[in-house]
C-alpha cells in the first residue's frame, strides 16, 4: 500500500491512475460516503480535463527540462496547485467562461455520484406514504414507455415477487442534465427496497459491487454507460439474488 501523506496526494493518485485496484476501491467507498471529499475529486477531475484541453502538450525535451528544474521533494500537490493557478488566469483570459461549461465530469465520479444520488432518493421517497412514487403500479405499461423515451433504452419492470418484494411504481429522477429512474418495491410488511438506474460517459462492464451506509446496503454494477444501484435494508446475502435477478431482466 502507497504511503499517502494527506488527502490530497491521495486525490491526486486517484485522478491519475496510480493507484493500485485495491487502494482506488477503498477510495472509492470514501467518496460515496464523504460528500465534501467527492466534490474536491470532482472540482480536481475538471481542472485536469479543462487544463488538457486548453494547454498543448510540451515537447518530450521541454518536459524534461522541466522535470530537471523540479526539486524531487517538492509533493505532487503543490505542482497540481500551480496547475490550478494557471487554469484560474487561462480561464480568466477565456472572458470568465465557467469551467463547468467547458468540461464534463469525470466519469468515475459521475458513478461515485449515481450512488449517492440513488441513496438520498432511497431515503427520501421510501419515507413517504402516498407519494412514493410518481407513476403506480397499475400504470407500468405506461411507466416502462415513458421512461424508455426520457431515458434512450428499455425500462423493462423486473418483477420482485418471488424475492417477497411487490412493485409499487416509479419516477424520473434529474442526473447530471439527464433523466435518471427510480423503481421502488415493498414487502407486506412495508419494508421497501429501490433500483436506481442513471447513464454516465464511459462505456465499461463492471461485477456487483457491496456497499454499506448506515442501516442500507447497497449493490452497485454497471453495464456499458449505465449504473444501476439496488439498495434496501437487507443483509448481502438477501440483497444479491435481487440484484442478479433484476440484471438478468435489465440486460
Amino acid at each position: 500500500m502507497t504511503d499517502f501523506k494527506n488527502d490530497e496526494e491521495r486525490l491526486s493518485a486517484y485522478l491519475d491512475g496510480e493507484m493500485t485496484p485495491e487502494e482506488r476501491a477503498e477510495f472509492e467507498e470514501r467518496l460515496e460516503n464523504d460528500p465534501a471529499l467527492a466534490d474536491r475529486a470532482a472540482g480536481w477531475g475538471n481542472t485536469d480535463e479543462l487544463l488538457q484541453s486548453l494547454v498543448p502538450m510540451p515537447s518530450e525535451t521541454h518536459m524534461q527540462g522541466l522535470m530537471a528544474a523540479n526539486s524531487p521533494s517538492e509533493p505532487r500537490w503543490a505542482k497540481r496547485h500551480i496547475a490550478a493557478a494557471l487554469l484560474t488566469f487561462v480561464i480568466g483570459g477565456a472572458g470568465g467562461y465557467g469551467a463547468h461549461q467547458m468540461v464534463a465530469p469525470d466519469p468515475q465520479i459521475l458513478v461515485v455520484q449515481a450512488t449517492m444520488d440513488a441513496t438520498a432518493a432511497h431515503r427520501l421517497f421510501t419515507a413517504e406514504a402516498r407519494h412514493a412514487v410518481e407513476v403506480r403500479a397499475e400504470e407500468t405499461d405506461h411507466l416502462e414507455t415513458w421512461l424508455a423515451k426520457r431515458m434512450g433504452r428499455e425500462m423493462t419492470v423486473p418483477q420482485l415477487d418471488d424475492h417477497g418484494f411487490t412493485f409499487v411504481g416509479g419516477r424520473m429522477l434529474p442526473f447530471d442534465d439527464k433523466a435518471a429512474a427510480q423503481y421502488m418495491y415493498e414487502t407486506p410488511e412495508g419494508e421497501r427496497l429501490t433500483l436506481f438506474m442513471a447513464r454516465t460517459d464511459e462505456d465499461v462492464q463492471t461485477s456487483f459491487r457491496f456497499l454499506k451506509d448506515q442501516d442500507l446496503n447497497t449493490i452497485r454494477w454497471q453495464e456499458g454507460p449505465w449504473v444501476f444501484v439496488v439498495i434496501a435494508p437487507l443483509e448481502k446475502e438477501e440483497l444479491s439474488p435481487i440484484a442478479t435477478k433484476m440484471h438478468d431482466t435489465l440486460i
